[in-house]
């Protein structure tokens, strides 16, 4: 999309090799072994619990091309140990992930890190690394210095309760919000941060405010990345790879800076950027215009949402944006049901190329349209992911945290409640609504589980609970249904 290199599209189509350091449980990892059945990919991580949930779940799912390790990621520092668990697998690789590694682990790992992820990746491979940075958290860092010391004072580690107890007492500090105390003055924004943590899972409290937690400046990571021959290329968060969209005066002083080192720190401190996700490359390989757009155009585009849904005002990192909503309407026409080449598109939405693309990256960010790949081995995914979503969808409604089906179509997992789990396991019985609600309701009920009301209490009353089940299923049918049949999910 930014045309800062030129990866071979043929790549996808065949047998990648990818790299994940710090997996967690995998999901990312079973998705995308679900969706390119042709390559293989490899986990590592140093919770056990992790690594033995990871693998039962590859088992369950019937994938053979994932396969996980208890590793620490130092010991690839130098290539591929000769000994461990890690023996037998390829020496390099297309791609190497490390999501949310690199500010939660000390110095002398991080290094560690980036050093594996260069020996490891095969020239004109892509390393995405994403971490906490500031300028975003500085006020934040006052929290997790507040949670470090309760945690020592109680002569424990850090917790859920430790931490609330401390944005408590920040909150406290900030004085009043029409007479703010020093800290407030100094900080204004932190009352707000305080408040919005309060609906914040414990894995996240745990995880961003533990004591190893360090974020990171971008100039640092970046000079330390360069050292070992990875060049930056650009953002996974496509609206910034097009900083032309600030605001006129952020975007001159922004786009003054010749060094693109400087480009990006001064861009990190306009927009105040807490959390990075970075690209970078061994070897870059900078791709002609005619390249660029040559290869777009056999991308394809789809719609995620029904029409009547598209929201046009967009908050992402570089700020607030609206789009003419008469833009998104000519292209939610043009693409109606089916997948629409970009190509195709280019000269029935009359744009100039790069402003296109750069509208487009917000509907893609926002979640309105959706990249889409054709190709010969497409109708074959759609059967394999058949077998996988049901698995999928037998584990989801039996109580396991899957949360996704894969869809063959975007090539990526779509996200999908228990509930909505429940009913497209249903949604072609013929029933009418009362029957389909009814089979719905003895599902939970066969599972253990209940209906809950709005507020998330579990309903007692059976008619209730049906009622608001046939409710769910009435808007479910029309609404978000048609655009999971879209998605190749469902019949």
């Amino acid at each position: 999309m930014g045309g800062r290199h030129r990866l071979d599209p043929r790549l996808i189509g065949r047998g990648f090799q990818y790299l994940d350091f710090g997996c967690g449980h995998g999901l990312n990892l079973l998705f995308n072994a679900a969706a390119h059945p042709e390559a293989s990919f490899y986990g590592v991580d140093l919770n056990p619990t992790h690594i033995a949930a990871a693998t039962t779940k590859a088992q369950e799912l019937g994938l053979s091309n994932v396969h996980f390790a208890l590793a620490d990621l130092t010991a690839f520092a130098g290539g591929l140990p000769s000994s461990g668990p890690c023996r037998g697998w390829p020496e390099s690789y297309d791609f190497v992930v490390a999501h949310g590694v690199a500010s939660w682990v000390g110095g002398e790992v991080r290094k560690a890190l980036i050093a594996a992820a260069s020996e490891l990746l095969r020239p004109g491979g892509i390393f995405y690394c994403s971490y906490n940075t500031y300028p975003g958290w500085l006020r934040r860092s006052t929290l997790q210095m507040l949670s470090v010391e309760e945690s020592l004072r109680t002569g424990g580690s850090t917790t859920p309760a430790g931490i609330r107890k401390s944005a408590e007492l920040l909150n406290r500090l900030t004085g009043a919000a029409a007479d703010p105390w020093p800290l407030g003055q100094e900080l204004p924004g932190l009352r707000e941060d305080m408040r919005a943590l309060q609906g914040a899972s414990e894995a996240y409290l745990v995880g961003e405010f533990q004591a190893a937690h360090q974020p990171l400046y971008v100039g640092p990571m970046h000079r330390l990345c360069s050292t070992h021959s990875l060049s930056y290329v650009g953002s996974a968060n496509l609206p910034e790879l097009f900083p032309e969209l600030l605001d006129p005066g952020r975007r001159s002083l922004v786009m003054e800076a010749s060094d693109p080192l400087m480009r990006e720190v001064l861009l990190d401190l306009a927009i105040v950027q807490s959390f990075r996700r970075d690209l970078f490359v061994k070897g870059p390989c900078l791709p002609s215009p005619a390249w660029r757009r040559e290869r777009l155009a056999e991308v394809g585009l789809v719609s995620l949402t029904q029409s009547g849904e598209d929201p046009h005002d967009f908050d992402i990192a570089l700020g607030r944006f609206s789009l003419d909503p008469a833009f998104t309407q000519q292209l939610k026409s043009l693409l109606g049901e089916f997948r629409r080449p970009l190509g195709d598109l280019m000269e029935q939405l009359s744009l100039d190329f790069d402003e296109l693309l750069r509208r487009l990256s917000l509907l893609l960010h926002g979640g309105v349209i959706g990249f889409s790949f054709s190709g010969a081995g497409r109708e074959a995914l759609g059967t394999a992911t058949t077998g996988f979503n049901q698995r999928c969808l037998d584990q989801i409604t039996a109580g396991e945290e899957i949360g996704a089906l894969l869809s063959p179509v975007l090539h990526q997992p779509v996200t999908i409640s228990t509930l909505e789990s429940f009913f497209l396991q249903v949604a072609d019985s013929g029933l009418p609504s009362e029957g389909v609600a009814q089979m719905v309701w003895m599902g939970i009920t066969m599972a253990g589980g209940s209906v809950k009301d709005p507020e998330g209490q579990p309903i007692e009353d059976p008619d209730v609970a049906l009622g608001q089940l046939q409710e769910f299923w009435d808007s479910f049918a029309s609404g978000r249904l048609p655009v999971l049949r879209r998605l190749g999910l469902g019949a």
